[in-house]
C-alpha cells in the first residue's frame, strides 16, 4: 500500500506571515494536530502544533518561582503572556525540523519514519517537494489491522495443525515458487555433495 492510497487530502495550511491567532484558531477550534507552515512557492518550511504553540504563549514555570516553591500561572498571566506575544507570526513559533515522507513511499516507510522520530502525523510530498496531503499513524495501523483480520480469517485449525486457507491466486503462485526453490536447493546440495535427496 501506497502512502498516497491511505494519506488525508487537503490539509489546513499557513503561510509563513500568517498571525499567530489564526493558528490558535485552527488547531482549537477545528481540532488539528499539525499545521504546516508554507512559502510562496508552496514548500514546507515548517510546522506548529499545539505543543510549539504552548511552548511560545503560555508562561514557563521558571517565571514563577519564589524563593521557596515554584507557583503556577494563573489565567491572568497566560493572557498577559498572549497579550504580550500576539504579534507573532507562524514563522515566529514554527518547529523548522520538519520530517516528510512521499506519496509514492510504501506506508511502512511511513510508519517507519514516525516511530524513528517520534511523530504521530507526516505530511506528505509529492516528487517536487510540494505539499499533497498528511499520513496519520492511527490510519496506518487501521489498515494494518484490517489486513491482520483476513489473514486471521485464513487460518484454520485442524486437530492441533494450523492449515492457511489460500484464496488468492498470486499467494498459491508464490508458494509454489517457494517450493520450487526448495527443490532446486536439494538439487544443488546434491550437485556438490553426491548424495541423492531422496
Amino acid at each position: 500500500m501506497k502512502v498516497k492510497n491511505l494519506m488525508r487530502l487537503k490539509p489546513k495550511t499557513v503561510y509563513l506571515d500568517a498571525p499567530v491567532e489564526r493558528i490558535w484558531d485552527l488547531i482549537s477550534h477545528e481540532q488539528i494536530h499539525m499545521v504546516p507552515v508554507l512559502d510562496k512557492e508552496n514548500e514546507i518550511q515548517g510546522i506548529i502544533t499545539a505543543e510549539d504553540l504552548l511552548i511560545n504563549l503560555v508562561p514557563n514555570y521558571r517565571e514563577f518561582f519564589t524563593d521557596f516553591y515554584p507557583t503556577s500561572p494563573t489565567l491572568d498571566d497566560v493572557e498577559k503572556k498572549l497579550a504580550d506575544n500576539i504579534d507573532l507570526t507562524a514563522k515566529d513559533v514554527m518547529n523548522r525540523t520538519v520530517y516528510t515522507v512521499y506519496g509514492n513511499h510504501d506506508v511502512f516507510k511511513a510508519l517507519s519514519r514516525m516511530l524513528a522520530y517520534n511523530k504521530r502525523i507526516l505530511p506528505v510530498i509529492d516528487k517536487r517537494e510540494k505539499l499533497i496531503g498528511f499520513i496519520v499513524e492511527k490510519d496506518i495501523f487501521k489498515y494494518l489491522f484490517t489486513k491482520q483480520k483476513k489473514i486471521f480469517s485464513g487460518i484454520k485449525r485442524d486437530g492441533g495443525k494450523v492449515k492457511v486457507d489460500i484464496e488468492d491466486k498470486s499467494e498459491k503462485s508464490l508458494l509454489k515458487l517457494k517450493k520450487n526453490i526448495q527443490k532446486t536447493s536439494k538439487y544443488l546440495k546434491f550437485l556438490r555433495s553426491g548424495v541423492h535427496p531422496g
